[in-house]
């Protein structure tokens, strides 16, 4: 195939993707595309309707972060591929951005990841706000299974883990980013509950290169809730210098180029998926160019 054929063949595959809704994560899009940048993008549902997301595109893998202007149903479970970790990013006063790795504490990681659903919350603890500030985005640490009993809970933050005793077997082991429409006031523990564990995913953030800001529309106004006596914050009234966070959810994909399939110097090109097009040298053809011409 000739290198217009080929950018012809891969732009019109581009615009039926466009017109047709076929891009339903981040993934979609880097899978058609390995070279897309990082920034914002229009996805569908399932019902086909749009909604924002900010694609942040590694070599391999990535994050789709939801804008908090998104009005329709979102089908979370098209927008991860990996339950192991999710990406939080804070935007603080001064308008600088960090992020933090967000896992399961070791005890438990290899038996309850992450849980990552969309206005529900099945298995976990209900978020203290959701009746006046839903729909939401739930970060779900430890099941209602485990964090209702008195044990050793908490989170693991870049490598680290924050924990804290369960002294009451309130089942609380969550984080909730609200998307809060009408913008109600949130609701707060008279008096309670700060601790060192509220802050510790802040403190220990690491700074994101401005090249790479999300815009503000992706911080959401969020409540991190653990125990029994492990604590409860929202910004600003706890947390003072945080305006919003953002959830990244992780996302990986194999590139069909690597290692080449291509024969005899021919050149690899994804096609979508896992499909890819071989762009020969001279001499040879074959749909992997191992036939001379």
């Amino acid at each position: 195939m000739s290198k217009a054929m080929r950018i012809l063949v891969l732009t019109v595959y581009c615009l039926i993707g466009a017109v047709h809704g076929l891009y339903h994560s981040c993934k979609d899009i880097y899978a058609n595309d390995p070279n897309s940048v990082s920034g914002t993008y229009q996805i569908m549902n399932r019902k086909q309707e749009p909604f924002t997301v900010y694609c942040d595109f590694y070599a391999d893998y990535g994050y789709t972060y939801i804008a908090n202007t998104t009005s329709v149903h979102i089908d979370i479970d098209d927008l991860y591929t990996s339950k192991t970790h999710a990406m939080v990013r804070h935007l603080n006063l001064a308008g600088r951005q960090k992020e933090t790795k967000m896992e399961q504490i070791s005890k438990y990681s290899s038996q309850f990841p992450l849980s990552f659903q969309y206005n529900a919350n099945v298995g976990y603890a209900m978020p203290y706000n959701h009746q006046q500030m839903a729909p939401y985005l739930y970060l779900g640490f430890l099941p209602l299974t485990v964090a209702q009993n008195r044990n050793q809970q908490g989170y693991r933050s870049n490598g680290v883990d924050y924990l804290f005793n369960n002294c009451d077997s309130n089942p609380n082991s969550y984080m909730a980013f609200y998307f809060n429409h009408n913008h109600h006031v949130a609701l707060n523990y008279a008096g309670c509950c700060d601790s060192t564990l509220m802050h510790d995913w802040v403190t220990h953030g690491t700074d994101v290169p401005s090249s790479r800001y999300l815009p503000q529309e992706f911080y959401f106004f969020f409540e991190l809730h653990m125990g029994g006596c492990g604590g409860y914050a929202i910004p600003p009234t706890i947390i003072h210098d945080v305006q919003g966070a953002a959830l990244g959810l992780r996302f990986d994909y194999e590139n069909p180029c690597v290692p080449s399939p291509c024969q005899n110097g021919g050149s690899c090109y994804p096609n979508g998926g896992n499909q890819f097009i071989c762009e020969c040298s001279e001499g040879f053809t074959g749909t992997l160019c191992q036939n001379i011409a």
